[in-house]
């Protein structure tokens, strides 16, 4: 199991980029295989050292097309205003659009039967077990539309400015509904950023990504955008910096993601939790 005990952190302003637009749609962080798909050990061992080290990891092609399609028709019934199941405080809207398009969906699993079915997949658990232990709970998850060409940028931020929790031991899977690249607006992340503890942040202005990062000492630091195909999978530290241009293509950039805490997370301020605190268990017999 690895240790995520040591803080690790972000970073942003002057930072290099190394896009991958004319790689192929695979990432060039690719250290897994098809053995993940078969929870072979040697290969969890390697992913979590990768995770460990780098502070983020690419699972390509982790899911099938057959296990994607009913989540992908169930958020286009959600974007496309056919579900009323979402209370509005849980929708952001991309700022200016119109006729207004979604931009975020947020605790998605509370609501959807087929979101909260997937966030127990045994693919991604028995990986993201290896990382944070078990038992394995969920804290949160949301939907990040990125719609063709008004989806907006997300800023260079660490998740964990915005989240009441210690120690920082929780994880993001970033599961992507389509093909991702740098045209559409892929996700962007500074290795090893998760090293340097929580940085300072302030605010940014932009609904559903309302923090940003102020920290000189992600100055210089390589940045590598991550193209992945419809079905691979990125884990993420929580305090790994990360960020995303705007969407320019014609077609759109949906990711799902689960954000997963270790057994010895504890909430330290429930303020900042809207309704009730609901961590569920998700691995094994306990999920």
């Amino acid at each position: 199991m690895t240790d995520l005990r040591n803080p690790v952190s972000q970073l942003t302003l002057k930072i290099r980029t190394d896009d991958t637009s004319s790689s192929p749609l695979v990432s060039e962080f690719d250290p897994m295989d098809s053995a993940l798909e078969n929870s072979d050990p040697a290969s969890a061992t390697q992913t979590s050292r990768y995770f460990e080290d780098s502070g983020f990891v690419v699972l390509p092609d982790l899911l099938s097309e057959s296990e994607l399609i009913p989540v992908s028709d169930e958020i286009d019934v959600y974007l496309s205003g056919g579900s009323k199941k979402a209370p509005a405080d849980a929708i952001i809207y991309e700022p200016g659009s119109c006729p207004p398009r979604i931009r975020n969906i947020f605790h998605i699993h509370r609501f959807s039967a087929v979101c909260a079915k997937l966030a127990h997949h045994p693919k991604i658990i028995s990986v993201v077990r290896q990382i944070l232990g078990s038992p394995l709970r969920l804290y949160s998850s949301g939907l990040f539309a990125k719609p063709a060409e008004v989806g907006t940028q997300v800023p260079l931020h660490q998740d964990m400015a915005y989240w009441p929790f210690e120690p920082f031991q929780l994880l993001s899977c970033w599961i992507a509904l389509d093909d991702s690249t740098v045209e559409n607006g892929c996700v962007r992340f500074l290795p090893e950023s998760h090293k340097l503890g929580l940085l300072h942040h302030v605010p940014s202005g932009i609904p559903g990504n309302s923090l940003g990062i102020d920290d000189k000492r992600v100055t210089g630091l390589n940045e590598h955008a991550v193209e992945v195909r419809r079905g691979s999978c990125v884990l993420h530290h929580c305090l790994t910096a990360h960020r995303s241009e705007a969407n320019r293509a014609a077609r759109p950039r949906r990711g799902l993601i689960f954000v997963y805490m270790s057994p010895r997370v504890r909430l330290t301020d429930p303020s900042k939790i809207k309704g009730t605190p609901d961590f569920p268990v998700v691995d094994g017999d306990n999920g």
